[in-house]
């Protein structure tokens, strides 16, 4: 349902995606009216995939998440959903582990990529894998 283009939920639909999301706790959350894009909502909104919200981004967002964001010079709604699960992935890594996200380690493993107007997250060249991907070579 949340991946059709023009998605107009039901009272119903809203209801199950306030539960989902947790945006009850949420002020002027708005779904798309017909016609609408994503890439230019109405003024004082960002617009916001849903398949970032499965990534387990909450609002407000972390100071960490933030930080990103500025100082990579983008918006939520810039980054793709891979993006997204890359900063909070890493978040969640270092927090289970008990250390703090720090955006300086952060970019030791990624580097920030635009390409026209979606922003993402790419393993640094030659760089150190954060989670081995089961494809390195054995030796």
């Amino acid at each position: 349902m949340a991946n059709l283009p023009g998605f107009i939920p039901s009272a119903a639909e809203y209801r199950q995606l306030e539960i989902t999301y947790d945006l009850s706790s949420l002020v002027g959350v708005e779904f798309p009216s017909p016609g609408s894009s994503i890439s230019s909502p109405p003024p004082g909104k960002i617009g916001v995939y849903l398949k970032t919200l499965d990534t387990s981004v909450r609002f407000p967002l972390t100071d960490f998440q933030e930080e990103v964001l500025q100082k990579n010079g983008c918006s939520l709604h810039m980054l793709t959903p891979n993006a997204v699960n890359k900063v909070v992935a890493f978040e969640m890594i270092c927090r289970a582990n008990g250390y703090l996200p720090d955006y300086f380690v952060f970019k030791f493993f990624f580097r920030f990529c635009v390409t026209g107007d979606k922003c993402t997250f790419l393993i640094q060249r030659g760089g150190h894998a954060l989670v081995p991907d089961g494809r390195t070579p054995k030796n």
